[in-house]
Order: structure tokens, then sequence, then C-alpha cells
């Protein structure tokens, strides 16, 4: 059963690594003619909305989930509340249908549009153009779509894809993509069909067909009747098998309906969730990313926005103790972060118009390091600390990525502390006792979810993600006092998000 699920009992759901592209629907399905998966492109790769979590899930939490209608006839809207109940008959969920453009789920009917879903409490955070098919913060759109639904539609379709769709907005994942499925593709047939018939490219058949998920993502067990299967006809196989419409839940959907939301599930907000507290903000590629980090102890943490440089909220915070760990420049603001319970003693900052070289020359005879080197707004802004410990610090900078300079100092017991794209140059800070041990890089033109969530899977932890020249570049470290992570990007500062994963 392809669900977002940990395989330790102890930690249900505890691991999630979301696909950029979602295909969450399929109807009647023959060679000749075919209702099939819409490629629904979540979060939107035009605008980067893009959000992954660590040790985190996409489950409610809240036993009753409110539905809405934003268009549609009536008799298709009686259609959807006679069978979205079909899963709470086997869990502790309930669907409320309510009249407000505000509910959790938001249901469209619109024709030719494909019929598809967001994923579990996605849908309380996004809504989808159907035109389109781009997401977008909050509740203004629909999150679940029907889009060939009429008059003429035979009850065991409505029962087959509303269940469907319903499995989705809980939380479950296409069947036919699990790990486990040993599914003995005709490639060459599939190709072939959905070209004809989708007008599919190769790179599409494989996102909605062939891509598997993560065994972290599934409880393991293939089920192969699955109300969330494709169905398979025998071409599509080398050795005869295939798998009809299912129609109605199998005992396995059932089954893990019932253990991701029991009879008595008693959710409570963040309950997977320990405090977090911000360890990277930085603002490229037109979204603000936000790496966010819980330690074995968390600290004391201020941040706030200004249009100007915050010198005075700088001050302000230093005075009641806080250090500054994060500070960057994005979209007409400053973002400041401060902390309590850094192993700073003292820290000083400076804003030139021309790259610090000379200040961090001077202030490194004085005894401080850089924590911060960054440009925005016109002015180079450096900010440099001082410890109890002795501090061996390299910086440089390069019109190309640093590639051989990382690599020559990780040989020397370096590692990576800052690295940045500043006006015209990659600038790369490395210190020698920062006590990271394991570290690795990446650079792509997209967002690196999926490296990210690799480097996850081997224990390494965000410590800088960084947009310059056309690249995002992701550090990962192992030695950190880190234990779980999370990361959201967002067009808008990502406030509501910072303020969830605090969780104090």
């Amino acid at each position: 059963m392809a669900i977002n699920v940990n395989g330790n009992a102890q930690s249900m759901l505890k691991k999630i690594a979301l696909s950029l592209y979602l295909f969450v629907a399929i109807a009647q399905f023959t060679l000749g003619q075919s209702h099939t998966c819409t490629d629904i492109v979540f979060p939107t790769v035009d605008n980067s909305l893009y959000q992954g979590v660590f040790y985190s899930d996409l489950k409610w939490s809240k036993n009753v989930v409110t539905v809405s209608f934003q268009n549609g006839a009536d008799y298709l809207k009686d259609k959807v509340m006679q069978h979205a109940p079909t899963w709470s008959d086997h869990c502790g969920i309930t669907f409320e249908f309510v009249n407000s453009a505000d509910a959790d789920i938001r249901v469209g009917f619109y024709q030719n549009k494909g019929s598809w879903s967001l994923i579990g409490r996605q849908s309380g955070d996004f809504s989808v153009n159907p035109n389109s098919g781009e997401s977008y913060p909050g509740r203004g759109g629909i999150s679940m779509n029907f889009g060939w639904f009429d008059n003429n539609t035979n009850d065991e379709e409505f029962r087959r894809t509303i269940t469907h769709e319903f499995g989705h907005a809980l939380g479950l994942l296409h069947e036919h993509m699990h790990p486990n499925s040993g599914i003995d593709w005709n490639y060459p047939r599939v190709y072939a069909h959905y070209l004809q018939v989708q007008n599919w490219s190769k790179d599409q058949v494989d996102k909605n067909v062939f891509q598997k998920y993560s065994v972290s993502q599934t409880n393991g067990v293939y089920d192969g009747l699955s109300i969330m299967h494709y169905p398979i006809p025998r071409e599509f196989t080398l050795n005869g098998y295939e798998v009809g419409l299912n129609t109605r839940l199998s005992e396995g959907d059932k089954n893990v309906i019932a253990s991701l939301y029991p009879r008595d599930y008693e959710p409570t907000e963040n309950e997977s969730l320990p405090p977090h507290r911000i360890t990277d903000l930085y603002y490229g590629d037109g979204v603000w990313a936000l790496t966010m980090s819980a330690q074995e102890y968390y600290d004391q943490e201020a941040w706030s926005t200004t249009t100007s440089f915050p010198e005075e909220e700088i001050a302000a915070y230093w005075e009641e103790g806080y250090m500054i760990s994060n500070l960057s420049y994005g979209d007409g603001k400053w973002a400041l972060v401060m902390k309590k319970g850094t192993e700073f003693i003292d820290q000083v900052w400076r804003t030139t118009l021309d790259f610090p070289e000379e200040e961090i020359r001077d202030l490194y005879e004085l005894g401080y390091s850089i924590s911060i080197l960054t440009y925005g707004d016109g002015i180079w802004t450096l900010v440099m600390s001082m410890t109890e410990y002795e501090s061996d610090q390299i910086w440089v900078t390069t019109d190309l990525l640093p590639e051989d300079e990382i690599q020559e100092y990780w040989d020397l017991g370096y590692r990576i502390t800052g690295m940045e794209y500043c006006y015209d140059r990659w600038v790369l800070i490395m210190d020698m006792y920062s006590g990271l041990t394991a570290q690795e890089w990446r650079t792509r033109e997209h967002f690196p979810k999926d490296e990210i969530e690799e480097l996850w899977d081997q224990g390494y932890y965000i410590t800088k993600l960084t947009y310059g020249d056309g690249v995002w570049c992701l550090v990962m470290s192992q030695g950190t006092n880190f234990y779980d992570q999370s990361w959201r990007t967002r067009v808008e500062f990502p406030e509501a998000e910072i303020r969830e994963l605090w969780n104090d």
C-alpha cells in the first residue's frame, strides 16, 4: 500500500518525500480511449513553490475535515457526499460538508480539466488553478477536481473516482508506484500508448507511470487490489500481469487507513514535530528558502523583517543578549534572525559599498571570524563574531563555483560554513574547528529537493542553502547537533511556517 509511512511502528508517518509531480486521478481505462491522470505540478515549478518535510507527514491533525464545493450541479455534489464517507467507515476521520469557501478540501467540477486532488493536508495550505495546473498558497481556489462527471456518469464510476480522490486527500499515494510492486513493464508499449492517447513525452510517462516512491513512503506491502492503483492492461507488461479497474476499497486500503487514523485518533497540532529553530534563511529564484532544525536543546530566537537595514533591531536584541545568526535580503526586505545561547561572546557588523576585504582582515587581527557575508539592497553586509575557542578560518571569492577550492580545503580538514553568490562573485567560507565531520555539496538548476531527501537518508543535514548565478547550491553536513529538520520555500516571507515549526 503506497502511503507516507515509516516502518517503525512507534513513529508511523514520520518521513515523507513529496514528489514535485502528484498524479492523482485515473478513470475508465481502455487502450482506445482513457480518462487518465492529470499532471498536477505541485508545487509549481514556474514559481519554485516547493515544500518538503523531514520526520513529518501529511496526515490531517484533526478528526473532522471540512469539505465544500466551488461549483457544480446539486446531483454531482450529492454523489460526492454519498461516496466520500466510504473512508470514514474504516477510520477515525469524518468529512463534514460545509457551505464555506475556506473549507479544508475545496471541490470543483471543472470539465475537461482532469480529476485530481492535492495530498493530505496540502489541501488546507494550497489551491490549484484548474486551467493552468499551477498551485498557490492559501484556500482561494480548489484543492480537488472531478473533470469528467456529468448526468450520464454511471454510479460505479462515481464511486471509484470519488473514493480514489478522497484517498489522496487523506494522504494516500498511487499504488502502482510502490517500490515492491515488481511490475515487469513493457516499456516501449507503454511509451507508445501514452504518446498516442495522452500525447505524453517519455519524461511524462516516466513520472506518471514508472517512477517509484521510496520504501520509507510505504508500509512495505504492495496491494494490486487497492483503489489507489492504476489499471494496467496485460499488454503493458512482459509477463501478462494486469490490474483491472479497482472500484472498491480493498482490505489493504481499509487496514492502511485504519492505521493512519485509528478510531481513537486524538490528533494534536504538529504532533510529530519537536520545536525547531531557523538554521538557514535565504531569498533567491523568486522564493524564500527556509530551513528549520530541532536540536537536543533549543535557544530563544527572535526575527524581524524591515525595509531598511535593521540597525536599530540588531542593537536592541544585542542589549537583550541575542546574537545575529542569520541576515539576508530579498523581495524588498531585510530578514534578521537573532539567537540566545550561541557560542559567541562578541559580535560586530559592517556595511560597505565595495567588497569588505579590508574590514575582514582588520577584524581577523582582533580575533573575530566571519559569521555572515552577504550582498543585498546595493550593499555588502559583513557580520563577524568572537568565541572563546581558537578559530581557523579561510575565505575566498571566485568568478565560477569554487569547486577546486572546496576540495582543496576539505582535504586539509576544513568544512564549508558559508557559501553564497554575492553581486558578481561566489564567496566561500570554510572553518577548521566547525565541529562538522563529513560534508557534501550539490548544485542544481531547480530546487534540490531530491538531493536533500537522499542526503537526509544518509544522516546529513542542511547547513547552507543558497541560490546564485542560475543555480541552487546545497551544502549538507554530518556532525551537527540536529536530530530533525524541515524546509520550506515560499513566494511570500514564510512567517506562518516559522511560527508553526517553532512549536513551543
